[in-house]
Parts: structure tokens; C-alpha cells; sequence
């Protein structure tokens, strides 16, 4: 997390790039005029040479920068720093409602469905997801279910599981219909829905 964002990606390159980041927005480079001397942020100064490396596994930054504090300046000063730095372990918002299994609706594939039918219908529905990830966080399946008439897709948030429903309807001609149960009250004592979305497939002669 950097600042109140999450970023995605494996393990080592999300450390590498927040220390990277976080050692960025806090370096300063010295830049003489005739007013004094000015702290300037790396992008205000773009002669200066910086290099920024964190060492994982020794939990340090290694920074050096190369440049003139004055255009005059003969030769080029360099600096060098160790910063050191700790990585706090927590599981983020998204990944804790996933490991809860949690879900605004449940998609319903029911019909008459080949084995390949079936398997062409999961892949696609799992490629829109991992698309619609990339945009928003929060937005997944957060668990299949097979079953003998058809397919679960439990879903999180409710647009998902409608978007990944028009899909079925334009590319495989699905019928669509729409449910919800009201399960509770939310903290702010708004009514709180599941929603049950049924994507019924017409028989293979009728494709």
C-alpha cells in the first residue's frame, strides 16, 4: 500500500516498488540561486543522476545521486545514503472479503449444456472477471460451484455479476432474470439484498 492505494503484483516487485516510491517522495536535491539554497523535488531537477535500490533481503534503500548544486560547479558532487526500511505484513480489504468467500449475488448458469459448452462458458465468464479486476479491486468471483444442471459463480459487487450475465445473453443467447432477498440491515440501517441472477441456456438445436 502506498499512501491509501493498494497495488497488485507479486511479492518482491510490490516491496521493491513502494520502497522505491516511498524513498522517492522524501529525497530533496539541493539546487544553489541567488535566493539560497532550494530543496527541489527529483522531477524538478532532471540533470541530476539519482539511483534508487532497495536491498530486500537486507532492508535497506541504497541511494546515490550525481549532480551540481550550481551550473558553475566544476565537477559533478555525489551523494550517497542507506535508508533503512520495514515491511508490515497485513492483508488488505479485497483479500480479506475473498478469503470470507463473500458475495453480492449468485449467477446461475442452468440449461441444456454440453461438456464443451460448459467449459467454453466458465473460461469466458473467468476472463471478464480477471479483466474487470484489473479496473476495480473489489470486483471477483470469489468462488464456482459445479453442479449436475449447471454453474454457480458467486460474485462480488452486484455489477459484475450483471455484466458477466449480458454476456451470456449476447454471446450465448442466455435467458436473464433477476432476484433479491432482503437478508438484513446495514451498519446505517440501509436494507441489505442478496441477489440471485438466472442465466438459463436454450437447448444446443436452438443455438
Amino acid at each position: 500500500m502506498l499512501g491509501k492505494r493498494w497495488y497488485q503484483g507479486s511479492e518482491r516487485d510490490a516491496v521493491v516498488n513502494a520502497a522505491r516510491a516511498t524513498a522517492l517522495s522524501a529525497i530533496r536535491v539541493a539546487r544553489l540561486s541567488p535566493a539560497g539554497i532550494k530543496l527541489l523535488h527529483p522531477q524538478e531537477a532532471p540533470r541530476v543522476e539519482l539511483s534508487i535500490e532497495p536491498k530486500i533481503r537486507e532492508g535497506v534503500i541504497e541511494v546515490r545521486a550525481k549532480g551540481k548544486i550550481h551550473e558553475l560547479q566544476a565537477e559533478p558532487q555525489v551523494e550517497e545514503a542507506r535508508i533503512k526500511f520495514e515491511v508490515k505484513r497485513v492483508t488488505c480489504d479485497v483479500c480479506s472479503l475473498k478469503s470470507a468467500q463473500h458475495h453480492e449475488a449468485i449467477l446461475q448458469v442452468r440449461g441444456e449444456l454440453t461438456k464443451k459448452k460448459r467449459s467454453e462458458v466458465k473460461a469466458a465468464l473467468v476472463r471478464l472477471a480477471d479483466r474487470e479486476s484489473k479496473r476495480e479491486r473489489a470486483a471477483f468471483i470469489s468462488n464456482i460451484e459445479e453442479r449436475k444442471e449447471g454453474l454457480d459463480f458467486y460474485v462480488n459487487p452486484l455489477s459484475l455479476a450483471r455484466q458477466m450475465a449480458a454476456l451470456l445473453k449476447s454471446e450465448f443467447g442466455a435467458k436473464i432474470e433477476e432476484s433479491a432477498k432482503l437478508i438484513g440491515l446495514t451498519r446505517d440501517g440501509r436494507q441489505k439484498f442478496k441477489f440471485s441472477i438466472l442465466a438459463r441456456f436454450p437447448s444446443e438445436g436452438s443455438y
